[in-house]
């Protein structure tokens, strides 16, 4: 992709934009309907061991993770239910990691949240979902 390389006299790293006009460029990747991000990062641990850093409320229980692999993609999702056996609960958020296994190395393939639809970053705490109103072309 074309890019508009440029320096600000002070600043010691040179600025880089896309070289195409806005109004041909989509938006960021974004939930239909409001979705929630369920799995907020991962951690590649081996070529086909992923970490999993997810969400969920302080009264629910995991029970187990799921990956759907294909070529371009690897969507990523944790079973997570509300405890049926609660009857009172602090509707407080949580982060947990689980582990997922590839049948085949990451390689490049995009990890995908199931929840959302959005793309994970790896070791990182930002939450695309939470960009959803966000939009590179009028910055």
């Amino acid at each position: 992709m074309p890019t508009w390389d440029f320096t600000v006299k002070g600043v010691p790293e040179p600025f880089r934009r896309v070289a195409v006009d806005p109004a041909v460029m989509g938006g960021p990747p974004r939930p239909p309907d409001d979705g929630i991000q369920e799995v907020g990062t991962y951690e590649a641990l081996t070529p086909t061991e992923l970490r999993l850093s997810y969400l969920h409320g302080t009264c629910d229980t995991t029970y187990g993770s799921r990956v759907h692999e294909g070529p371009e993609a690897v969507v990523v999702d944790v079973d997570v239910r509300r405890d049926d056996d609660v009857e009172v609960c602090t509707l407080m958020g949580k982060t947990d990691r689980i582990g997922v296994t590839l049948r085949e190395p990451l390689g490049r393939r995009v990890v995908l949240d199931s929840s959302s639809g959005v793309p994970l970053l790896p070791h990182s705490d930002i939450r695309l979902v939470e960009f959803q109103n966000y939009d590179p072309r009028r910055s």
